[in-house]
């Protein structure tokens, strides 16, 4: 049995004011493809289907497109809401769907979703546990009293809940902060860091009873300690700290038990997101131009030192979807302004004098400036004396 693991398409999702549905559109269209190509049996949506609780219509009608022409082509499609979606949104006429091969999970309240197929190898198990915070999952496991349950906890505690097989092939679909011990996923600008760290963290650990475990929530395609526990990864990007991945999709085939196959194939953008940097006049350069597609999706950073006119102008004239504009030499001195005030009690004056003419000139303060500057911070001194 073969299932395709996606996840995070955030569908009606903005990017510096960028909407992303032709895009989305684009790249689920692409998934459909490749289902199709390595006749799939199903489709693994681990949740942040939509990008905000109250979607916009225009994005309720492509996911209902791509759920529609899927279960047309009699791929079934096993999906769960994550932190951004509204679960009641995520989960209506759940029970009528089933009936067609579209299995919903947007709660958890009578236990974790169970939907159950077979091959010539026996069943095969995929459980659907939705994203949920520690108060709502307490009150799934009616647990309202336990203070010291965090999220490992409470989702240890409803998997100890559940009859599992061994000897049968189990999947986990999720959508929280799966970590392995210390090894911390790595995470992209596009994530909400307030889930990334302290009390959201879960151990893989308490995931071992599951031949694989299908993640949700980081952007980036990776694995968490074993192979066959993987965070999928957005199908686009989202931020330009991600310009320089390759989204795909996880292709997961389970033979018979143990034997499980991974692949990831890769998915290519109606617009890729990149990086260009250098002076404007050479970003403008029609070689410059020719070298990748201009309707990418652009942040240009600029090395220009004198002040330019219009140059936001002049970029889209050859960039018609350029996002993001950064003056690297601002940018510098931002950083470094934040450095400095950050360390300011641990300095003495005239260490403080020489970072401000530096941020400010650019340049270190010579002997001649630091001498002068020597005899007026020792003649204040002086005088508060």
């Amino acid at each position: 049995m073969k299932w395709i693991h996606i996840g995070d398409v955030h569908i009606g999702k903005y990017v510096h004011e960028f909407s992303m549905l032709k895009d989305q559109e684009y790249i689920l269209n692409q998934i459909i493809t490749i289902a199709e190509k390595e006749k799939a049996d199903g489709i693994i949506i681990a949740g942040d289907v939509y990008d905000r609780s109250i979607p916009p219509a225009e994005a309720v009608s492509v996911l209902d497109s791509f759920l529609t022409k899927l279960i047309e082509k009699h791929i079934k499609v096993c999906m769960i809401s994550g932190n951004h979606d509204s679960p009641e949104r995520i989960g209506f006429a759940g029970e009528i769907l089933d009936k067609s091969g579209l299995y919903i999970a947007n709660t958890a309240k009578n236990g974790i979703k169970k939907v159950c197929f077979d091959d010539e190898f026996g069943a095969v198990n995929i459980y659907l546990l939705p994203f949920a915070r520690p108060a709502v999952m307490k009150y799934w496991l009616g647990e309202e009293n336990g203070k010291e349950m965090n999220y490992e906890a409470c989702i240890k505690k409803m998997i100890e809940n559940c009859e599992i097989n061994q000897n049968e092939r189990n999947i986990l679909v999720t959508h929280h902060f799966v970590i392995k011990g210390a090894e911390i996923p790595l995470c992209s600008d596009s994530e909400q860091s307030v889930f990334v760290g302290g009390t959201e963290q879960v151990d893989g650990e308490i995931f071992d009873c599951f031949d694989y475990v299908a993640l949700g929530h980081i952007h980036r395609p990776q694995k968490v300690g074993r192979d066959t526990m993987r965070y999928c990864g957005s199908p686009l990007k989202y931020s330009f700290s991600e310009a320089g991945h390759e989204k795909s999709v996880t292709v997961v085939e389970l033979k018979e038990k143990g034997d499980l196959v991974i692949k990831k194939v890769p998915l290519k953008p109606l617009h890729d997101m990149r990086i260009i940097k250098g002076k404007l006049k050479d970003l403008l350069a029609e070689d410059v131009v020719a070298l990748a597609d201009c309707n990418d999706y652009i942040q240009a950073v600029l090395t220009d030192e004198e002040v330019l006119f219009e140059p936001m102008d002049k970029l889209r004239s050859v960039y018609p979807n350029i996002m993001q504009m950064v003056k690297e030499t601002n940018t510098e001195r931002k950083n470094l302004r934040s450095e400095c005030f950050a360390k300011a009690e641990k300095k003495s004056s005239m260490e403080l004098y020489k970072e401000f003419y530096r941020i400010v000139t650019e340049q270190e303060l010579d002997e001649r400036r630091e001498a002068i500057l020597t005899k007026i911070i020792q003649n204040v001194a002086e005088e508060e004396l």
